[in-house]
């Protein structure tokens, strides 16, 4: 960010917060006790009363397992005769190694330097 843009961001958000906290100072009323309503709240007597609760002496009932599921029946397979191919084994073959090869690596070539040349003094 440019220092230009954070002087303006920070002049707004100062501008802001001074016109928040003087709308905030007007409204409010004259006596800061009350929350600015002028108002007091008025103040009754409840009446006591006595609350008597006993709990049963009973005692709560045993957890019970859960109940284990039966296993279902599964239709037994019943094997069938098929017939298999047999192969024949295969010695040797496959792909012969190759050693050597690839490519020849280059020496030397590329740009050759050039020395002196330029503008003369």
């Amino acid at each position: 960010m440019q220092p230009r843009t954070i002087l303006i961001s920070a002049g707004i958000a100062i501008v802001a917060f001074a016109v928040a906290f003087g709308i905030g100072k007007a409204t409010s009323g004259s006596d800061a006790s009350t929350g600015g309503t002028g108002a007091t709240a008025q103040a009754f007597d409840q009446p006591t009363a006595t609350i008597n609760a006993t709990a049963p002496k009973a005692s709560l009932p045993e957890l019970k397992p859960k109940p284990t599921p039966e296993p279902t029946a599964t239709p037994a397979a019943t094997a069938t005769a098929t017939a298999v191919p047999t192969a024949t084994p295969v010695s040797g073959g496959g792909q012969t190694p190759v050693s050597g090869g690839g490519q020849t690596p280059v020496t030397g070539g590329g740009e050759t330097p050039v020395t002196g040349g330029g503008e003369g003094p």
